[in-house]
Order: structure tokens, then sequence, then C-alpha cells
């Protein structure tokens, strides 16, 4: 019996929850029909697809290859959807963006908001999440486009350089630090740090332009969010370097005080990203002519 279209669904649900009850939430379903769909499919495959225990379900050898190909069936069948809606509105169908949570929250909402204005017949999906997990993504081409810290390896896709950001050094407002009329980073080497984990671009711009400052830092919280961050740095648990973008609304955080670095010294660069082998349709094409307008301004702004 042929594989259908229903069962390859249900079995890529149940992949990507790693449970039959939250697949049959996604796929408002019950769960005896997902155990059913999936029985079937290995049945008519003859393979075991998952592996199940009482707390968690993984995936074999076999279910590994075939949601690699249920993947590519599934893209398929959407670029076919797009290709055919855009016959006739070439600003229609879906688009998949992608960026860190940092982007999306401080740059991102006044763009997007224009962008679903002039053109409310594009649906816009949008994934947040660390670098890693936004990578991921685009080199499966689960995303049309997405916005990444450089370095990024990359050989598989294009990328747009969009904006070079300064960091600046956080202190809580009613610490001594920061107190001297001309800032050096040794002047806070032994404050306590507060910084993003290990594997975030982020923070490993801030260990490289620590070392060659000749700072050990004294790192006792590693955070993914910034905000977070920003929080702990808020009620006196340490000092960081983060992002200025994390800043943009002056007067927002009075908990916190900020002295910029020399972007000779650090600086952080976000890039748009897309796969070689896809060229990017008018939608994710109207995204990036938005998205290089607003960093230019951000960009020219801080010129001035």
């Amino acid at each position: 019996m042929p594989i259908n279209f229903r069962q390859l669904e249900v079995f890529r649900a149940v992949a990507e929850t790693r449970s039959f009850t939250r697949a049959s939430h996604v796929l408002f379903i019950s769960q005896s029909t997902v155990s059913q769909h999936v029985r079937e499919l290995e049945d008519s495959l003859r393979v075991r697809l998952f592996d199940r225990n009482r707390r968690n379900v993984s995936l074999t050898q076999a279910g590994d290859r075939l949601l690699e190909h249920g993947r590519t069936i599934f893209q398929l069948l959407e670029e076919a959807e797009s290709h055919t809606r855009t016959s006739t509105d070439p600003y229609s169908g879906k688009l998949a963006f992608g960026c860190a949570s940092t982007t999306l929250l401080y740059h991102l909402p006044p763009i997007l908001m224009e962008y679903a204005q002039k053109y409310p017949n594009v649906e816009l999906r949008i994934t947040d999440g660390t670098i890693e997990e936004v990578a991921a993504q685009i080199w499966t081409q689960s995303l049309d486009l997405a916005i990444v810290v450089l370095p990024f390896s990359s050989p598989g896709l294009e990328k747009v350089p969009l904006f070079e950001e300064r960091f600046v050094v956080a202190v809580p407002a009613k610490s001594a630090a920061l107190r001297q009329a001309k800032f050096s980073i040794q002047d806070v080497a032994a404050e306590r740090f507060i910084l993003h984990r290990q594997t975030q671009n982020t923070r490993k711009l801030v260990d490289r332009y620590l070392f060659k400052q000749r700072v050990t830092p004294k790192v006792v919280i590693e955070l993914a969010e910034t905000e977070a961050i920003k929080a702990m740095v808020a009620r006196g648990l340490g000092i960081s370097i983060i992002p200025a973008s994390a800043f943009l609304e002056p007067g927002r955080h009075p908990e916190i005080r900020t002295v910029p670095l020399p972007m000779k010294d650090i600086k952080r660069s976000l890039a748009l990203v897309y796969p070689k082998l896809k060229t990017p349709r008018p939608p994710a094409l109207a995204l990036m002519q938005l998205l290089k307008a607003h960093f230019a301004r951000i960009s020219e702004k801080g010129k001035g």
C-alpha cells in the first residue's frame, strides 16, 4: 500500500514534536487516530519509524530518512501552492522568516507592521530563537530568509550585509563603576559579569574583545536572552557587555547606566541569508528591501 499524504502529515507532526499527544493537539485529532496513522504507515513500509517509551519518542534511522524526504515533499507542495497563487499576484503565498530573538524584539516590530500593511496577501511565518536554532532551519531550507550574526559558516547560503552595531558596557545605576571621567574596560575588570551563553556569536565576540584587552572576566551568570541579562544587571547582580540595540529607547532603563565601546575594538555584524539554490520570490525581496532601508537609517543616525 503506497504512503498517503495524511499518513506523512501525521508522521511529521509526531517526529517534530517528539510526542503523540502533542501531535494530536497540533493536528486537532485524537491521539488514537495519530497512533493508527503511524501504525498503518509502519506496516505499509515494514519498518519501525519511532522508538517509544513512557517519557519520550525518538526517530529510528528509517524514521530520520523518511522525515528528510517528507520535509522535501511538503516544501515542494508549498512552493507549488505559492507559485500557482503568484501567477496572478506575485506578492502572495507564504514567507518563512527567521531571526535571533533580540533582533526580533528591538528592530523588527515596525518593519513587520509595515510589511503586513503593504502585502496583506503574504502569509508571513516568523521563527525566533538562538543563532543555532535559526541556522538549523535555514540550512534545511525550512526558512526562506533569515537575519544572523556574523561570522556564520554558510557555503550554501547567500549573505547580504545589513548593519554593523556597537556594544555597550551596562552596569547597575547605583554601581560605582563607570564613575571615571574617561572609561577603560580595565576599570570594571574585577566586576561580576553576566554574559550570553558561550555558544552564541555575541558571546564569542565579547570573549574575543576581553581577551585582547587582557581581561579575564568572572562570569557568574550566562543567559540566552538579552532582556534577561538586562534584568539581572538592573537588580545589581553584575555588569554586562551587550549590543547597543538593547537600549534603543532612551530613558526606558533608568536602573541601568551604559557606556559605548569603540567599534574598532568590538562590534557585531548582522546579515541577511538565504539558500543559494532558492531564488528569492517577490515577497522575500520586498522584506529584504524594508530591512535594508531600516538598518540604513539606523546606521546614518549613528553617524550623526
